[in-house]
């Protein structure tokens, strides 16, 4: 914040030239002892000014949506944000209603930093795939680089959107289309004319007189065969004895 002294405060110049003189002694000191009040009060100010926060770090945010924290989510609505023990922490932070009189959340945080400063309170997101409610990445408070981002707890924030119930399905039943009239078929008027055919006997069949066969060998190699046989019958006959006995 910038001081400076207005109108009214000032000499005006005729009397400042009559009283003071422009080159004058008297109103250089006079214009040093100015500025040197000026300085005062700014230095005495800017303390003021840097240390607005509260010792708690006391902010209060306002979604208009559903957000994820560390352990739970926020619906729509305003909250505060603080510290939970400012005396012996300063790296937790404590979610509770506008009121104060609901806690929602208490998690721990881990150093943040941004380039550009804001005078308000503003929170940073997560990248979420869509359809999944957002998550917050970072606090920074307004007039501060350093902020405080969320440290959150295994399996947080949920990537992955909740899987909504089926609707129960519903039909009408659609009535059957009537079938379609089928016109009669009139038949064709027509004659059958079957022509006789005229029987002929079949011819009686005269079997053939049986001629004799011929004879065009005699009965001697059969007679020899025989013989050969029974000569070898014997023989074999004989040797079988012959082992048989010895």
């Amino acid at each position: 914040m910038h001081w400076c002294l207005s109108e009214t405060d000032r000499v005006p110049k005729d009397e400042e030239r009559e009283f003071f003189g422009e080159g004058s002694e008297d109103f250089m000191t006079r214009l040093s002892v100015s500025r040197v009040v000026v300085a005062a009060l700014v230095a005495a100010m800017s303390p003021a000014l840097v240390n607005a926060q509260t010792y708690d770090k006391l902010a209060y945010l306002t979604f208009n949506k559903a957000v994820q924290i560390p352990g739970g989510t926020l619906h729509a609505g305003t909250y505060s944000f603080r510290l939970a023990n400012a005396g012996t922490s300063r790296n937790i932070l404590q979610v509770r209603s506008n009121d104060g009189a609901i806690v929602y959340a208490t998690f721990h945080t881990m150093p943040d930093s941004r380039t550009v400063v804001t005078p308000e309170p503003v929170v940073s997101f997560l990248e979420t795939p869509a359809g999944v409610t957002v998550a917050v990445k970072s606090l920074f408070y307004g007039g501060e680089y350093n902020g405080y981002e969320f440290v959150y707890p295994k399996y947080e924030p949920l990537m992955t959107a909740g899987v909504r119930p089926q609707p129960p399905i519903t039909y009408t039943r659609i009535p059957a289309a009537p079938a379609p009239a089928v016109a009669p078929v009139e038949k064709p008027e027509f004659e059958i004319f079957v022509e006789p055919l005229e029987y002929t006997p079949a011819l009686e069949l005269q079997p053939l007189p049986l001629e004799e066969i011929p004879r065009t060998a005699s009965p001697l190699p059969l007679m020899a065969v025989g013989g050969l046989t029974s000569l070898l019958l014997g023989l074999g006959v004989g040797v079988l004895r012959r082992r048989y006995n010895n």
